[in-house]
């Protein structure tokens, strides 16, 4: 809950946020808009006034031509008729001074806006001017002042009502965005009440998906995803462990069965001798079990040092000098090949491919190293039989064995084989088992390039 009240409050205050700016900007354009029509309204009732005005000049006297708009006009308006030289002639309201002293032009009305006028509490005047004639002709200037804002009273009552619009529009979208940022969370608190439910990882089932095609039920299929591959991940760990316990538990038989059997005094020199042999076997078997699980182990916590560039050749004739005295031999067609990888992990695929060919062969191992332009290829051939078809894939999986019986009494563990393919997939590379030209058993390594190969080659 504390990360969905997290998204909801930060969702809601951004959207606010954002809305409240939009709404200020609003606002804001509004009261400009406002503003220029009040004042484009005010400039063109104003100049028709003016007009008017100067139109009945012809006919009338400038007072009574005054004083018949001064009934008509607001408490704000001005009317006053100047003469040639400027001097007020007629003036509405009276004793206030001319407003300006530029002649009008007949038929070209000039608007200006002032501050103030004297006497008056309007923040802004509209002033339009005008020329006009009298009825004898003389030259006469049209002046008519009215407010290009609104009244107090309007202003307050404007204002008012764009604050309550904004606020009322705030409050629904913040209670609108609140519900649907919930709505959109709650499949996300179905799904983790239901993977807060799920206490054993290997028997779990899985969330359900939302219908639709978003984020969310993508969530879910990913969620399913994660837990397909945790319970794949749980099951061969079970799997392992078991197979690991059973490996375990008949070489440590066997030392106990030894050990027994040396603790009684009637037995002769050379059953002892037969005993102590056998638990020497039982104790390399646990030893190499234990050894290979340790590995595997490693390969899957991905502990190993940084890859670096090594040459994979010298790496193969080191591991083929350090083969026992008795192991068959060994044919070299070595090609210099540079690698990045871990030197220690390759170390141990070369081993077990050697230990697994020198099980198998009848009588002779040959290993070569070669290269492409995108990849390096190690081969390891013994003259035994080559694996089976159907079985070229199991081959590769953990404590697996073809011949059973045999692979025990030479030590093998079954992890070899599986300890290679995971330290190839760790390096990006392939292994896989064939029959070579010759019908000798085969195994074939090809990992990526990782530096200059040069031409020569060892033998």
């Amino acid at each position: 809950m504390g990360l969905r009240r997290t998204i909801r409050l930060r969702v809601v205050g951004v959207v606010l946020t954002a809305f409240v700016v939009v709404v200020l900007l609003g606002i804001g354009v509004l009261a400009g808009v406002v503003v220029h029509l009040i004042r484009a309204q005010a400039v063109a009732s104003t100049t028709a006034t003016a007009g008017w005005i100067a139109e009945e000049l012809a006919d009338a006297s400038p007072a009574r031509v005054v004083a018949a708009h001064a009934r008509s006009a607001g408490p704000e308006r001005v009317i006053q008729i100047l003469d040639g030289h400027g001097r007020l002639v007629a003036g509405s309201p009276a004793g206030l001074a001319a407003l300006t002293d530029r002649p009008g032009r007949v038929d070209h009305p000039v608007a200006i806006t002032v501050p103030s006028i004297p006497g008056f509490d309007s923040d802004g005047f509209v002033v339009v001017t005008t020329g006009a004639r009298a009825d004898d002709g003389a030259a006469l200037t049209v002046v008519v002042a009215a407010p290009s804002s609104l009244e107090e009273p309007a202003q307050v009552g404007l204002t008012t009502v764009l604050v309550v619009t904004a606020v009322a529009l705030i409050l629904a979208t913040g209670i609108g965005v609140r519900y649907a940022v919930g709505a959109a969370l709650r499949p996300v608190d179905a799904m983790g009440e239901e993977v807060r439910a799920i206490t054993d990882i290997g028997s779990s089932g899985s969330v359900a998906v939302p219908p639709g095609d978003d984020e969310l039920s993508r969530l879910a299929a990913t969620l399913n995803d994660l837990l397909r591959r945790l319970r794949a991940a749980d099951n061969a760990r079970r799997t392992f462990i078991s197979d690991a316990g059973h490996e375990l538990r008949s070489p440590l038989a066997a030392v106990r069965l030894s050990l027994d059997r040396l603790a009684d005094p009637g037995l002769d020199r050379e059953a002892r001798a037969r005993s102590a042999e056998r638990a020497g076997i039982a104790v390399d078997r646990l030893s190499g079990v234990v050894e290979g699980v340790l590995a595997l182990s490693r390969i899957d916590e991905r502990r190993d040092v940084a890859p670096a560039p090594l040459d994979l050749d010298d790496l193969v004739l080191r591991t083929v000098r350090g083969l026992p005295p008795r192991s068959h031999p060994v044919s070299l067609d070595l090609q210099p090949v540079q690698v990045i990888g871990v030197a220690d992990l390759l170390d141990k695929v070369v081993r077990n491919l050697l230990d697994n060919a020198q099980r198998h062969a009848r009588s002779r191992v040959r290993v070569s190293v070669r290269h492409t332009t995108e990849e390096a290829r190690l081969t390891v051939d013994n003259d035994g039989d080559p694996v089976p078809v159907e079985e070229r894939e199991r081959i590769f999986e953990r404590f697996v064995r073809l011949d059973e019986a045999r692979d025990r009494d030479r030590g093998g563990s079954g992890l070899g084989l599986s300890i290679v393919a995971a330290g190839v997939a760790r390096h990006g590379g392939r292994v896989q088992t064939t029959e070579a030209a010759d019908g000798w058993c085969r195994f074939e390594v090809a990992l990526p390039m990782g530096g200059p190969a040069d031409s020569g080659e060892r033998t």
